[in-house]
């Protein structure tokens, strides 16, 4: 009974947060919303220019004083904005959004009741920190609603009610403030503000997608420098807009000579031209990098050379006016697009930082054109102010943002002195190569390694369907050309083009091997070499591999997983951002292709990492040559195996069902393992074990299912794989280990697809659960494990334990901390009996002997529970009735060899050992010792 009132409670609870992510239906709608917003923030802020008299008369002020009000909002954009945006960075936009508007109308209300200046001041800038988040926030909302590559166009659907508000909304404020007084502006003002509101909670769409940001992304953003040279760029040539726009006034009554009925008309052709270049401008940001910042300055330095010589002319002014506003206006959506592409990670900072830097415009707009005019320069004077500050700009943007970008080829890295070289050579054989010559281009199933004694080689990243050509790394002479791939077999992904003609010492693959088995200082100084290449391409080549899908479903985590395993240079983009709705689109791919790859070229739907080890040629391929070991499994325990078999003369080949490292890849971090006193985490432990096999000649497959075994000839086992491929060898290595036990409660299976249950706590695993609840489950290392590392990225977990006693599995040093971090609850003797949530997890029911049933908040659960080994494959080797593999002493007759099964070249290792303890160091043990049974095993032949 408890259990049923647990479950309705946990469904009502799923049933409000899902009903609440559901997106908006019209994203029409949405954009009004976004616009109307704007719309009422812009009235409040230029209606005021329009009101300063009033209520500087009412409370008893000069002007002059009366400003600070209006310097004041500008301040509030400047400063709070920014300082909103980073103290709200986790917030979700939608959310966001509703609580700016909140602050606006609470902003705009005090205004009204303000009793003196002094307050006033201070609610003027309360309702300025609003401006430059709401548009940040909006342009994110308007870029998720508008989908992929309309960055630009976003922003200036979210600047159109900006605009809209300088032709009707400033003049309507202004005419109210007269007639009803300043205090019913602002009034009216909150009134707008509340219709914005109520329209964006109903028509902004509900959904995750909208999620905020770590402050560390945000803040990132902040450090680099095109990020602050646009700011400078946008300030300085934006300013000319305010040198025109504050003066327009004496424009018409001063230099037109005409009547000052005239000026709002002035204003409104002006704000008529902002509407048409924003409305343009936003379309040119999306499809040209340059243009629009360009075009739209350029424009406007002509049309303030016009205004300064023909301006008296009220035929050419009007024009001119309504030119300004629109190739101003032009140029901001390009500046939007540049901001966020420096910063893809901070979008809403950098939309505030661009209404910072138009505040900061209108500051140096007004004073520039005040210099001017102090300085007795006439009327239309303020136009030249603007065309230095503009020209200024357009200079800064041309000389530094707008170069085109040049890649700084790789650094040397470990080289050969010339004794080395010598002897390296001497593997090889001599050709002479011409300029222009590719010795391998991206796509090639394998290359030679090559050493240049005169030739000068550029490795070069292809051009991409979003990339151009990319210089990654320039070899000289007494320089090597290779990396990690030439020993893993991997498909070529860069193209070495010959740029100086000369001489180079080609080496096949088989003589590279050699060399580096036979000159250990060499292979030491080459090992080193190939993985900083591959740490260096995996950032600078991963256009070459690209991995789109959902960011928590199961296939897209297993795929990550993999490739991270086996060091694959790629880049990752989420299926909900921008990038990976626009590589989307590009590829032609739609949700029911998810995950999907595009490497060199081909697009692999619905990928697994057996189609894109396919791709890359990492399946199994016929060496051609005897195989003398075969492991099966490369858990810490089978690349043990490899190296150590390798190492002494074994020809060693390694497969795997899935990747690189086993359940020991799947920790956060091991503590407890000889040699590493600061710890290492199971994927760089990985990693090393995979360089020190290539080293030693391991051909490594990976994925490489392996359906059973042929031991027809006792002394020829055959490992027969998934496709019907047969490796013929003289002895197997059994070191498939085992698999975490899914738990028997409905809805398991769903809530695994879409990634709310994993098994291992790594990187990408833990990623994404800041600040939420999630459970874990299991009382060994790896639970324990992946509590603190959860804790430690800012999760709050809840830590589900059967036994009763935290320490009887897991080792101490966990245990202590655990206890005493206040970010994990322990529930000792308890099961989790129920999962909550439609398509995502909301809760879980936890269940104690004798106590009620809890229902908590979860996110994801991990769980590490208990283990079956993975044993079916061995077909005709002698099993315990749990599974696990009988070995040695274990076997009925006994064995006169460790490690040995009951097929006599059979050996089993690790955790898929019937009685092994379950522990990295004792998985290496096994492996590293089994190697000596296979040597007496092999010894008769």
């Amino acid at each position: 009974m408890f259990v049923r009132a647990y479950e309705g409670q946990c469904a009502a609870e799923e049933k409000r947060r899902t009903s609440a992510e559901k997106p908006a239906v019209n994203p029409r709608l949405a954009l009004f919303a976004l616009a109307l917003g704007t719309f009422a923030i812009g009235t409040g802020e230029f209606g005021s220019n329009g009101i300063i008299q009033l209520f500087a008369a009412d409370l008893d002020v000069s002007i002059p004083v009366a400003t600070y009000a209006i310097t004041a909002y500008a301040f509030g954009v400047v400063i709070g904005s920014p300082l909103i945006t980073l103290l709200a960075a986790r917030v979700n936009r939608r959310t966001l959004l509703l609580g700016l508007v909140v602050l606006f109308l609470v902003g705009n209300g005090l205004s009204a009741l303000a009793p003196n200046i002094v307050l006033l001041v201070v609610f003027r800038f309360v309702a300025g920190s609003v401006q430059g988040a709401f548009f940040g926030a909006g342009a994110v909302v308007a870029a998720y609603v508008y989908g992929p590559g309309k960055g630009g166009k976003a922003f200036a659907t979210v600047m159109g009610g900006l605009t809209v508000a300088t032709i009707a909304g400033s003049p309507l404020g202004t005419f109210i403030g007269q007639h009803a007084g300043w205090r019913v502006m602002y009034w009216t003002v909150v009134a707008v503000g509340l219709l914005a509101g109520i329209a964006l909670v109903a028509w902004l769409p509900r959904t995750d997608d909208l999620h905020g940001s770590p402050v560390r992304s945000e803040l990132n953003g902040l450090r680099r420098i095109n990020v602050w040279l646009m700011v400078a760029v946008a300030s300085l040539g934006i300013s000319s807009i305010f040198a025109v726009y504050t003066f327009i006034g004496p424009f018409v009554t001063d230099a037109a000579r005409r009547d000052a009925a005239l000026i709002p008309v002035a204003l409104a052709v002006f704000g008529l031209g902002m509407a048409v270049g924003n409305h343009l401008g936003g379309r040119v940001a999306d499809r040209y990098e340059h243009r629009g910042l360009i075009w739209g300055y350029g424009g406007v330095l002509a049309l303030l050379v016009l205004i300064g010589v023909a301006g008296s002319d009220l035929l050419v002014l009007l024009p001119c006016l309504f030119g300004v506003g629109a190739t101003m206006m032009f140029a901001i959506p390009t500046i939007q697009v540049r901001l966020t592409g420096f910063a893809p990670d901070a979008p809403t900072l950098m939309g505030a930082l661009n209404l910072a830097a138009l505040n900061l415009a209108n500051s140096l707009g007004a004073i520039g054109g005040a210099v001017t005019l102090e300085a007795g320069w006439g009327t239309l004077s303020t136009v030249w102010a603007g065309f230095v500050l503009t020209s200024a700009g357009l200079l800064l943007y041309v000389v530094t943002v707008a170069r085109p970008k040049r890649h700084r080829p790789a650094r040397r890295g470990p080289v050969l002195d010339d004794e080395q070289f010598r002897r390296l050579a001497g593997y090889g054989e001599e050709e002479h190569v011409e300029a222009g010559r590719n010795l391998y281009t991206s796509g090639d199933d394998s290359y030679d390694f090559f050493l240049l004694r005169t030739a000068t080689v550029d490795i070069i990243r292809d051009v991409t369907a979003i990339e151009p050509e990319r210089l990654i790394y320039r070899g000289g002479p007494g320089d090597f050309l290779g990396e990690l791939n030439l020993l893993t077999g991997q498909q070529v992904y860069l193209t070495a083009r010959v740029t100086s003609a000369g001489t180079v010492v080609r080496i096949g693959a088989a003589r590279l091997r050699r060399a580096l088995a036979e000159q250990d200082d060499i292979a030491g100084l080459m090992l080193a070499a190939f993985q900083e290449r591959r740490e260096v391409f995996r950032a600078a080549a991963g256009g070459t591999l690209e991995i789109v899908g959902r960011p928590d479903s199961a296939e897209t985590l297993e795929l990550r997983g993999y490739v991270t395993q086996m060091l694959l240079p790629h880049t990752w983009r989420s299926a909900t951002s921008p990038p990976g709705r626009s590589l989307m689109t590009s590829a032609g791919l739609t949700e029911a292709d998810l995950p999907a790859a595009i490497a060199n070229g081909s697009v692999v739907r619905r990928a697994t990492p057996g189609t894109v080890a396919q791709t890359l040629g990492l399946t199994y391929r016929d060496g051609g040559g005897p195989v003398d070991l075969v492991v099966v499994g490369a858990g810490p325990a089978g690349l043990a195996a490899a190296v150590y078999g390798a190492s002494e003369g074994l020809v060693t080949v390694l497969l795997d069902r899935s990747g690189l490292g086993g359940q020991a890849a799947k920790s956060a971090r091991i503590e407890n393992y000889l040699g590493f006193p600061d710890g290492i985490s199971g994927v760089n432990l990985t990693r090393l074990a995979m360089v020190q096999a290539l080293k030693f000649g391991v051909r490594i497959h990976s994925p490489c299912v392996v359906k059973g075994l042929d031991l027809s000839d006792e002394r020829r086992p055959v490992v027969v794989l998934e496709d019907g491929a047969r490796v013929e060898c003289r002895a197997v290595i059994a070191a498939t280990g085992v698999r975490y036990r899914r738990l028997d409660i409905p809805g398991w299976a769903a809530f695994e697809q879409s990634g709310c249950i994993r098994y291992a706590a790594t990187e990408p695993d833990v990623r994404g659960y800041e600040g939420r609840p999630v459970t874990v489950v299991g009382g060994a290392n790896s639970a324990g494990q992946a509590a603190l590392s959860l804790a430690a990225r800012g999760a709050t977990v809840d830590l589900v334990v059967r036994g009763h006693d935290l320490a009887a599995r897991m080792s101490s040093y966990l245990t202590d901390r655990i206890q005493a971090n206040s970010r994990i609850r322990v529930h000792t003797g308890s099961t989790v009996s129920e999962l909550a949530g439609d398509d995502t997890l909301t809760s879980v029911v936890v269940e104690r002997s004798g106590e009620r049933p809890a229902c908590l908040a979860s996110r994801a659960l991990f769980c590490f529970v208990g283990a079956d080994p993975v044993s079916g494959w061995l077909t005709g080797v002698a099993k315990a009735e749990n599974g696990f593999v009988l070995t040695d002493v274990g076997l009925p007759a006994g064995s006169t060899l460790p490690y040995q099964t009951s097929a006599p070249r059979v050996f089993a290792v690790g955790d898929l050992r019937s009685g092994s303890t379950k522990r990295v160091a004792t998985a290496v043990g096994d492996g590293a010792s089994a190697v000596s049974s296979v040597h007496a095993a092999l010894a008769g032949d």
